[in-house]
């Protein structure tokens, strides 16, 4: 079985370092298609990063749908688009996955020799996977040694048909993949480089959310790594198909509703009660899925939460998620740390990269 334990094409074992010149970074998301692609300049001891290109196009209502693909021509020309929009000339790419199909996970293993820790992640990796092992692709990048004397891994997996599927829409847009790198792995990637001085003793954990359009990405970010993952099924689209349902308006003025309100920028009461419904069942995921972690893990240590993706704008969710979990949270701001070139980036394009294009920017941090 050892050839199951392949590189997810080029590997999610090297996923927090980096790849080749060339890439740039394709984040098809359920809302939109996201490109990216980063410059590095400086030392490697003080890197400096440069955002230097990034296109954002809006994909049609249930084009994918729990991934699956429902508007195949639609997503190809979307992604075509966002790469001329962007004024990328490279055609290499690092794709990112993200959805029920794929799994992220750390494990605590025996250790041994290469050949042992692959027969270690696989028989482990059976045990979790959501879906049939022998129709996977599965790649571990070794932590390092833990307490116990033997090994902390990173697992993650995808489905083949997922992988497939995703890397054929990349392909019918002229584009050649390198990279499948995991959602969830490309935001821990930017996070990491963000937010590093920030972190505080190595004992402490953080909450990393991306608030995305169908699901939330709930990872436990401790010690220089990823120690917990889970995906919550709700997301922001819920609450525009609920406007879109009680309000009689088409799916792209209830986003708007959702997020700027009506022509005076206020929300009519109507739209708030939707969002309060919506945000206590979202608050009650989360907290549901902290005392699972809490209680499987005894670990109490939770020091601040930091959130991105674009629901994020939805009012009411940084308030409530700091009364929920009484402890400081914040924004993922690339651009704390990022520069951008003003000459390819707009200024007023900036904040909105800043809450949706996060993933996007760790997939293009490999290309450096």
């Amino acid at each position: 079985m050892s050839n199951q334990i392949t590189n997810i094409i080029e590997g999610i074992k090297d996923s927090l370092s980096f790849g080749s010149k060339g890439i740039f970074g394709l984040d098809i998301g359920l809302s939109a298609v996201k490109v990216a692609q980063i410059e590095k300049s400086g030392s490697d001891d003080d890197p400096v990063y440069t955002l230097s290109k990034y296109a954002s196009v809006s994909l049609p209502e249930g084009a994918i749908i729990e991934d699956e693909i429902q508007k195949k021509e639609e997503i190809v020309e979307a992604i075509k688009e966002a790469v001329s929009t962007a004024g990328i000339k490279d055609n290499t790419v690092c794709l990112g996955l993200t959805g029920p199909n794929t799994v992220v996970k750390r494990l605590q293993l025996p250790g041994g020799d290469e050949e042992e820790v692959e027969d270690q992640v696989l028989w482990e990796a059976e045990q979790y996977l959501p879906f049939d092992i022998e129709n996977s692709s599965i790649a571990f990048h070794i932590v390092g040694e833990n307490e116990g004397g033997g090994l902390d891994v990173v697992v993650g997996a995808a489905r083949n048909d997922i992988i497939q599927n995703f890397s054929d829409l990349a392909k019918e847009a002229g584009l050649k993949v390198k990279i499948v790198d995991l959602g969830m792995l490309s935001v821990i990637n930017a996070f990491e480089y963000i937010e590093e001085e920030k972190f505080g003793e190595v004992t402490e954990s953080y909450l990393v959310l991306d608030l995305g359009a169908q699901k939330t990405s709930f990872m436990i970010y401790k010690n220089n790594t990823v120690i917990f993952t889970k995906e919550v099924n709700v997301g922001g689209v819920m609450i525009t198909e609920e406007i879109q349902r009680q309000m009689g308006v088409n799916y792209f003025e209830a986003e708007d509703l959702k997020i700027t309100g009506d022509e005076s920028g206020n929300l009519p009461e109507e739209i708030l009660a939707i969002i309060d419904d919506v945000i206590e069942a979202f608050f009650s995921e989360i907290k549901k899925t902290m005392d699972f972690y809490v209680s499987s893990t005894s670990d109490e240590s939770l020091a601040a939460v930091f959130i991105t993706g674009g629901s994020v704008q939805i009012p009411g969710v940084l308030e409530g998620l700091e009364a929920l979990l009484g402890v400081e949270v914040s924004v993922i701001n690339p651009f704390e740390k990022i520069e951008y070139n003003t000459k390819k980036i707009n200024e007023e394009d900036i904040e909105d990269i800043a809450y949706k294009g996060v993933s996007a920017i760790g997939l293009a941090m490999r290309s450096v």
